[in-house]
């Protein structure tokens, strides 16, 4: 992830470019360059009942990096596009959530929560045992008063 189709752009224009446009990606998106896909979808337009040629578009499918990532990716991606020759690109951005994201049957965020939950849990346990152990004192302390009170009584009542 990221994730770039396009389309309406030749598989071989987009193979020129696809090394220093990942490089540069990269560095933008601060991640490796294994992370990256780019992939050419072959489309076929029609207007008035003719076959035209398909408007360049690329739509990248990522992880939100924030509107000032998302700009210079935009940017990026349209410079290396247009030193192709290519007049004018369209580029549209495709937000996955962590939580609605899985591979191989397993959601990528579940690690992330899972030690939250772990975390959260943990900490339930400790203000527990403290409560357990503030009960226990102040029952212990209502004894010993109680103890007391019935100890002065008996006092009293024995004179």
């Amino acid at each position: 992830m990221p994730h770039l189709i396009i389309r309406g752009i030749a598989p071989e224009t987009i193979r020129t470019i696809s090394k220093p446009l990942t490089e540069e990606l990269a560095n933008v998106c601060q991640c490796p360059l294994d992370y990256f896909v780019l992939e050419c979808l072959h489309t076929t337009s029609l207007f008035d009942g003719e076959i035209v040629p398909s408007s360049p578009f690329v739509e990248v499918n990522w992880f939100d990096r924030g509107q000032a990532v998302r700009d210079l990716a935009a940017e990026c991606i349209d410079r290396h596009i247009r030193s192709r020759g290519i007049l004018e690109v369209e580029i549209a951005f495709r937000i996955y959530e962590e939580t609605s994201y899985y591979a191989n049957g397993t959601k990528l965020a579940a690690t992330e929560e899972d030690e939250t939950t772990k975390a959260l849990r943990a900490e339930n346990q400790r203000l527990k045992d403290e409560l357990a152990k503030v009960r226990k004192t102040m029952q212990a302390q209502q004894t010993n008063s109680a103890n007391q009170m019935s100890s002065r009584l008996y006092d009293a009542l024995r004179e």
